[in-house]
């Protein structure tokens, strides 16, 4: 993976934030954090990530407004996005078919580099 790639991580947890951070590191891309849906809808105003790594269930704005907002808008058309929930009934079968992997929390370090590395293509 080319070291311009990046990765937007959205939670509201920022412990999870800093924790997904510190699992995607080897993977040398740029790692971008937002801790809610508002944030991250605001981060994208600015920067187009290879990956989104997507929290569902956040108060206010959640992972599936912010979903719907990247699928809505071309540029996001190659940006692959990964859902997180500890809740997967929470996701519905129209969301599910635009992302590209669903994990379910709690997860391992190791098994978050692994899927996201396969969702990348290394």
């Amino acid at each position: 993976m080319s070291p311009i790639c990046q990765i937007l991580i959205v939670d509201d947890d920022v412990d999870l934030l800093d924790l997904f951070g510190i699992a995607l590191k080897r993977l040398q891309c740029q790692i971008i954090k937002a801790a809610g849906g508002k944030q991250a809808l605001e981060t994208l105003k600015n920067t187009t990530p290879n990956l989104i790594l997507l929290d569902v269930a956040m108060p206010a704005v959640t992972g599936l407004d912010v979903l719907r907002e990247v699928r809505s808008n071309p540029r996001f058309a190659q940006t692959k996005v990964v859902l997180l929930t500890a809740v997967p009934i929470m996701v519905d079968p129209t969301s599910a078919s635009l992302v590209s992997r669903i994990l379910i929390k709690p997860i391992t370090p190791s098994a978050l580099e692994a899927n996201v590395r396969e969702v990348m293509g290394e």
